[in-house]
């Protein structure tokens, strides 16, 4: 045993309290009572389980700590990082009726063995293999869920047998045999519970292979859940298959990318490279080969590839031939970071074994997909699958291109090298883009920053370096470094400039971690940038300076807004751009926290206004652009001959924008009176699934009662469905998936000043409060969760009305709140 106590990390204590890693940091630094870590390193501080579960009992974090979480942490204590897939394996086959406690400490198996008493044993099970996934997320490369779910689409429909020959965790092979294991359909029958669920997506026969033994285990425990007949077994695929002979309907596979030790020397001559000896840079094609040499003649494999592979000049002969032979058959791009554990752009590669029907295919589809376009993607497959010489043409998104244009000097089957501009904005959907487009500029009017002429003197100041010594803040340094094209998010000066999503990739390994809160300092010739971040995850990019200030003496709004302010460094004679700055040596005014507070807030302002007026700029630029498309194709046509002021949004349109009540938030036009007639919106309240729900404050921009807290809204975009529109809302104002939506009822809301009439169809929502993040600044400036009887105020007015649906009685799978 690797301890006697049980201990938990950062991250640990976050889940327990269903809160950010963030907040767990902000408890360590203004908490002297805070327990101390009892191992670990600096970096990753390990806690007593005992001591932290004491504390955020004694100061009201959490009322119980919930009894899968005590479970989980001795599962924890019973082995170290490296062996904790044997012990969760042990667990789960316990669970499934199988095998014997060996390694599972006693205290940890009662625990166990009650949560899965109370919820079940599959979900035991799928929670040990989720927990699992989650605490080695780093260290595995798993496919994520949406992604398995779209090659499995891609493989079927219907296939009777699969092998998965890197199966991992399992994911791919339990998407292809469901059912899908959030949908209350379970398989497995074990101590504590049977259930006697078949899987239901016909797959006869599965067949699985992973070279790590504890994931092998922990794979066949996921595949049990779906019901499907099959088996998973340890051990290298390439070098000792696990099932020579064995063909079957379809392949999927989430290979191991880059290796370079897969066996080349030893597997020379294979008689599965049938199109060619894959070059020892090119173990992608050794899995490609692989998988198509198991399928039955016309069976599909599907596996998910760097994007690099569809490029590289030592993998041309191989492509050429799987073209030539009619074996690859479409390839489809993701976006970045799709494949967890990797940072790589990846693509997927169909391919299909050759049934020697005498005639080859004469073109390859070529897709981009995300997975808003998912449906659309696979859809443009099964098409091309059921005529592969068939012309398919969708611009942006698929076209098939003849194999004759892609086998030349390079045979590179990248797909966004051969697909047509896609009109960002459609024609039938320009519309309804403009309609959001002028809401977001009466909004984007009605927040700019009002300020009023100051005393003109200058304010006492203090340097940062005073400020580091006293501890108001604390500053670190990035020097340069090579950013690798794999790993975490990085922050550059590029983005810290112009506000954008970090893009570049790199490993965290010695790298400066950024938390929310933190200011980041860019420096160029032109002048400086300063941003405060707010979202998690992101890594400190090169030559840049970060400043971590005592939220409860330094506001750091106010002190990136001074910052800006400051007069441009000097370049010192170099030619990128990139001027010294010298972090210690710059001031700011010498304020007290309540003033500072005051100019932050207004920065505050400034800095969501100047986002939303970039982005704006963006999205009228595809307005015009679409509209100039739309008129040259005959898409588009000037509308009938109007009165002057027929373009003015009317009262209660979706134009004018909605508050989380479902009314207007605009307010009625200019010269207009009562609105015609009522429009509709979706409310949603989102809750964590313990009691708990999320509210934001209005921002102080906010045309309709700022500073009050409320729920979420939106209104419908064209050909929506309500769970649609609620889900994209989720993400656009919370930054967040919603997990669960479930309709709870409808409000007529009639407002008669400004007049509107509003049909808000609402919504409870559960969402991982560790995901949630202000995704829209320009509409509010604070989240919180709170419980149903200590909510914050003021409260927006239509709120209450819209809680006490969401309080009613009512069958759900969320706690009565």
């Amino acid at each position: 045993m690797p301890g006697d106590e049980a201990t938990v990390t950062a991250a640990d204590i976050a889940r327990m309290a269903g809160v950010g890693r963030a907040a767990v940091s902000n408890w360590r630094r203004r908490h002297e009572d805070f327990p101390e870590p009892v191992g670990g390193t600096a970096t990753s501080p390990a806690f007593s389980l005992q001591a932290v579960e004491a504390w955020l009992l004694a100061q009201g974090k959490v009322q119980e700590l919930p009894l899968r979480e005590r479970a989980w942490q001795q599962i924890r204590t019973a082995a170290d990082d490296l062996r904790l897939g044997e012990v969760v394996a042990e667990v789960t086959e316990i669970l499934r009726g199988e095998g014997e406690a060996r390694l599972v400490p006693p205290v940890a198996w009662r625990l166990i063995g009650r949560y899965a008493a109370e919820q079940g044993a599959d979900h035991a099970v799928r929670f040990l293999l989720d927990r699992y996934a989650d605490v080695h997320s780093r260290r595995l490369v798993e496919t994520p869920a949406e992604v398995a779910e779209f090659m499995a689409r891609l493989a079927g429909p219907g296939p009777r047998s699969v092998l998965d020959p890197a199966c991992g965790l399992g994911v791919l092979l339990a998407a292809v045999c469901g059912p899908p294991e959030g949908s209350g359909a379970t398989a497995t029958s074990g101590a504590l519970g049977t259930s006697g669920v078949s899987g239901t997506s016909g797959v006869e026969r599965a067949y699985g292979q992973e070279s790590d033994p504890a994931l092998a285990r922990l794979a066949q425990s996921r595949l049990a859940l779906t019901g499907a007949d099959g088996e998973v077994r340890a051990g290298d695929s390439l070098r000792r298959d696990a099932w020579p002979g064995v063909a079957v309907d379809a392949v999927v596979c989430h290979p191991p990318f880059n290796e370079r030790n897969w066996g080349y020397e030893e597997l020379t001559g294979d008689p599965r490279w049938e199109y060619g000896l894959p070059p020892k840079t090119e173990s992608e094609l050794a899995w490609v080969q692989h998988a198509l040499a198991h399928l039955e003649p016309g069976g599909v494999a599907v596996l998910l590839m760097p994007a690099i592979a569809a490029s590289r000049r030592s993998g041309r002969r191989i492509r050429s031939n799987l073209l030539r032979r009619g074996a690859l058959q479409a390839v489809i791009g993701l976006p970045p970071r799709m494949a967890t554990g990797t940072g790589l752009p990846v693509h997927v590669w169909v391919l299909r074994r050759p049934a020697g029907e005498g005639r080859t295919p004469s073109r390859v589809l070529l897709a981009e997909a995300d997975p808003g376009n998912f449906d659309a993607v696979a859809e443009s497959w099964h098409a091309f699958r059921a005529d592969p010489d068939a012309e398919l043409d969708r611009p942006g998104e698929s076209r098939t291109v003849p194999i004759i244009d892609l086998i030349d000097e390079d045979v590179d089957v990248t797909p966004s090298r051969r697909l047509g501009a896609a009109d960002h904005v459609s024609a039938e959907g320009y519309p309804a883009f403009r309609e959001r487009l002028t809401a977001r500029f009466e909004r984007l009017a009605a927040s700019v920053p009002e300020a009023v002429p100051g005393p003109g003197r200058e304010m006492p100041a203090v340097t940062l370096s005073e400020l580091e010594r006293i501890g108001a803040l604390s500053l670190h340094q990035a020097g340069r470094f090579e950013i690798d094209g794999s790993g975490d998010p990085v922050l550059t000066d590029r983005q810290v400039f112009d506000g954008g999503r970090a893009e570049a990739l790199t490993q965290p390994a010695d790298r400066t971690r950024i938390e929310p809160g933190d200011v980041v300092v860019a420096a160029r010739s032109g002048g400086l940038a300063a941003r405060v971040v707010e979202e998690s995850g992101l890594l400190l990019g090169p030559r840049l300076t970060l400043l971590r200030p005592d939220p409860d003496r330094l506001d750091p709004f106010f002190l990136a807004g001074f910052l800006r302010t400051l007069p441009a460094p000097s370049a010192s004679g170099t030619q990128s751009g990139a001027a010294r700055f010298d972090p210690r040596r710059a001031q700011v005014p010498r304020l007290a926290p309540d003033e500072q507070r005051r100019y932050g807030d207004l920065f505050r302002r400034v800095f969501a206004f100047e986002a939303e007026l970039r982005r704006l700029v963006l999205d009228g630029g595809l307005a015009a652009a679409a509209i100039a498309r739309g008129l040259a194709r005959g898409a588009l046509a000037p509308p009938p001959h109007a009165p002057a002021d027929a373009d003015r949004p009317a009262s209660g349109s979706a134009a004018s924008g909605s508050t989380a009540d479902g009314s207007t938030a605009a307010g009625p036009a200019r010269g207009a009176g009562r609105p015609a007639g009522p429009s509709v919106s979706c409310v949603f309240v989102c809750h964590d699934g313990r009691g708990r729900i999320l509210l934001a404050r209005r921002s102080p921009g906010a045309r309709d009662e700022p500073g009050a807290w409320d729920c979420g809204a939106g209104a419908l975009e064209y050909g929506e469905s309500f769970e649609d529109a609620v889900a994209r809302e989720v993400r656009e104002e919370y930054s967040a998936e919603a997990l669960e939506v479930e309709q709870i009822g409808v409000r007529n809301v009639v407002r008669r000043d400004p007049p509107s009439h509003w049909v808000a169809v609402v919504f409870a929502v559960r969402v991982d409060p560790s995901a949630v993040a202000i995704g829209e600044p320009h509409k509010f400036d604070g989240l919180g969760w709170f419980a149903p009887d200590a909510l914050p105020g003021p409260l927006h007015s239509q709120l209450p009305e819209t809680l006490a649906l969401f309080r009613a009685p009512r069958a759900r799978s969320s706690p009565d709140l």
